[in-house]
């Protein structure tokens, strides 16, 4: 499917919430309505003041390295078709609390007062009806690898399966790629088994300059998805196709796409939801043309003629310690002796 019609699902200003079913910890599954389309989704709230704690761990909650992960998904593998997409769409949106409003985010999309959880507001001091959090298309057909090897890596379907090839092998570029901090753990990836022709990283908060979470009590059959690098890529061979897309990417295309990933506006609710234009405050921000507080990992709180947005993303030293894993790649990925092949 394209990608387009998703985003306007996530982002429907007519987005109804029919049902919650709880996934794990703060994880909802829910079911929606929007645009006469029923559809389901992963709801994430963001932590209270922007925090990444969760389950006492930090940086179990970071929705900026999501959204960043799916915007270089896109740059990598296709900005309209998904066909190659290794992350399903994901929005950060508003939702509004069940109390009376006149307010300008009165016109939200409200949390029924009978569903549980009952939410409470995320940045309370800017706005008290505001419930933020992470939207995630619900892939469905997939479910969670349980093993390493003989599961997500296998070589002799890796030589036989032209999908599992490019699948795999992309995979690997972009856990690289994003620097992925906790991939040596099995609930980080949904595949279509036994064929694995589709693999889905679906956890990427510990990536880019997130925290990481590699620990020695890891799996160790997952071990070599902690020790990613250049030469350390685990697959034989490599897309073309992705090789020379990687070899074309610019710094100005990762700042434009990963600088800023979320942008709330306190008042109303509104955030930035590409392919629409970004508020004016983004690309200001962007340039270092806008004053802003910092006030959390990746968070900034900004004034605009008197409005406050909230704006998070990945920092400079995030982007460029990715541009240089980029170059790095770059430079293996046209050695000789590097396998390529046509999809």
């Amino acid at each position: 499917p394209h990608v387009a019609p998703m985003l306007d699902l996530l982002g429907a200003d007519d987005l109804a919430v029919v049902s919650a079913t709880p996934v794990e910890s703060i994880v909802y599954r829910l079911e929606l309505t929007a645009g006469g389309r029923r559809f389901f989704a992963k709801w994430k709230p963001i932590g209270k003041g922007g925090s990444e704690m969760q389950d006492g761990f930090d940086g179990n909650n970071s929705p900026r390295c999501e959204v960043a992960a799916w915007r270089l998904n896109q740059l990598l593998f296709g900005e309209q078709d998904t066909a190659h997409h290794l992350v399903a769409p994901v929005v950060v949106r508003a939702f509004h609390r069940d109390v009376p409003c006149a307010r300008a985010c009165a016109r939200l999309p409200r949390w029924p007062r009978e569903l549980a959880p009952a939410p409470q507001a995320t940045f309370p001091e800017l706005n008290d009806h505001l419930v933020l959090g992470a939207l995630t298309w619900w892939i469905e057909g997939v479910e969670i690898v349980s093993a390493f090897h003989g599961g997500l890596w296998d070589r002799p379907r890796f030589d036989a399966s032209p999908a599992y090839r490019r699948r795999f092998s992309d995979l690997a570029i972009f856990l690289y790629i994003e620097h992925h901090g906790d991939a040596n753990y099995d609930h980080n990836f949904l595949s279509h088994v036994p064929t694995f022709d589709l693999i889905y990283s679906i956890d990427n908060g510990r990536a880019f300059d997130g925290v990481a979470f590699y620990t020695p009590h890891g799996d160790p059959d997952w071990a070599p998805f902690a020790r990613l690098g250049p030469t350390r890529l685990v697959a034989p061979a490599f897309a073309r196709a992705t090789a020379k897309r990687v070899a074309s990417l610019l710094r100005a295309e990762l700042h434009e796409r990963l600088r800023v990933t979320i942008a709330v506006r306190t008042d109303s609710g509104q955030v930035m939801m590409p392919p629409a234009p970004p508020p004016s405050v983004v690309p200001a921000f962007r340039a270092g043309k806008s004053n802003g507080e910092r006030i959390g990992r990746g968070l900034w709180r900004v004034n605009e003629n008197g409005v406050t947005w909230l704006l998070w993303g990945i920092s400079d030293e995030g982007i460029d310690e990715t541009l240089a894993r980029i170059d790095a790649l770059r430079r293996e990925l046209a050695r000789p002796g590097t396998v390529l092949f046509a999809e």
